[in-house]
């Protein structure tokens, strides 16, 4: 190409190619941009965590811890014959995995002074297994509303030493309504509930709770449960506000099998300076998922907690732990099971 060429080439071509050139880049700069600035799913995220959690007709997977004396064979989500319904909490709150201790605190249980077996169950039921445990937020309204189908042949006003008879008078009087000052609604299932209690842990209504649903005093019907309730005997409202952290639900107590349940149960084990090393051990949700496998219906005994690492251990939404690629991280070597989760 000449220099003639060349120049008229810059003055007419070159303009039009710079154009396009820029267009372009600007393009890619902007999409490049929006790529890197995009906001992860909705479901992935604290609040998305949160509020897929409070609906138990979208959410499905469940945790439970329990205590019970060494050995005993766990068949039922609660005790058989004892309880209709028992405690359980959301998995995806405590995924990567927490201590023991962790989370017995956030859940609201304890731990025991005496030698027991430590149970945790996590369940997944499918659709027609959801209708078998009919799992509800733990919330008052919906407390009362599972006592009036599971007590049907009571008449009102109840006879006060009849525990189960005050339960599902003070339900039936309940009735939720639209409220525009949002504590007067409040007020009006908190004073049902007190109509149970009678302002005190051992009355008759109490004691129904207790058996039935494995209510202690200090559920607050607020859907959460209060971090380290089950580790003291009292809590200011300032406490039991900032100490609610996780969901809570109540599903129906059927065998393991019928929820879609799997469950390790772990002896107490240590060595001369520490007799139970479990405190600070995991509760990881995909290793009881893969060591839970149930024997003949019932709990998997296994002699220590332990891990897993894997990529699906980083998201806390992982919904399907069994197809997990995993690697075992081996555990380091050497009767109140009514309670709330």
């Amino acid at each position: 190409m000449t220099s003639s060429k060349i120049s008229m080439w810059r003055k007419t071509a070159w303009p039009m190619v710079r154009t396009v050139l820029v267009a372009a880049i600007t393009i890619t700069g902007a999409w490049s941009a929006q790529v890197a600035q995009a906001a992860p799913p909705y479901g992935k995220t604290p609040a998305g965590i949160t509020d897929v959690s409070r609906d138990t007709t979208v959410y499905g997977d469940f945790m439970r811890a329990i205590w019970i004396s060494p050995g005993t064979e766990v068949n039922y989500l609660g005790r058989q014959g004892v309880n209709l319904r028992a405690f359980f909490t959301a998995t995806t709150f405590v995924k990567p995995s927490v201590t023991v201790d962790q989370y017995l605190a956030l859940v609201g249980n304890y731990y025991p002074t005496n030698q027991q077996d430590l149970v945790l169950m996590r369940c997944q039921p499918s659709a027609d297994q959801e209708e078998a445990v009919s799992p509800i937020l733990a919330t008052w309204p919906n407390v009362f509303s599972a006592i009036l189908s599971d007590f049907q042949s009571y008449s009102c006003p109840p006879n006060p030493a009849d525990g189960n008879n005050v339960m599902y008078c003070a339900a039936q009087g309940y009735e939720d309504s639209q409220q525009a000052v949002f504590v007067t609604g409040l007020l009006t299932a908190f004073t049902a509930a007190n109509q149970i209690f009678q302002n005190s842990g051992s009355s008759p209504g109490a004691v129904a709770l207790k058996n039935n649903y494995g209510i202690y005093p200090a559920f607050t019907g607020l859907g959460f449960s209060a971090a380290g309730s089950g580790m003291v005997s009292t809590m200011s409202t300032t406490q039991v506000l900032r100490e609610s952290i996780v969901p809570e639900y109540l599903l129906k107590n059927v065998t393991l099998a019928d929820a879609g349940c799997r469950c390790i149960q772990v002896p107490q084990y240590g060595n001369a300076k520490n007799p139970d090393l479990r405190h600070l051990k995991p509760v990881d949700p995909s290793y009881i998922w893969q060591k839970g496998k149930l024997q003949n219906d019932a709990c998997h005994q296994i002699a220590k907690l332990g891990t897993l690492t894997s990529t699906a251990n980083a998201i806390s939404s992982d919904a399907s732990p069994s197809s997990a690629t995993s690697t075992e991280v081996a555990p380091d070597s050497a009767d109140q099971s009514d309670q709330p989760q």
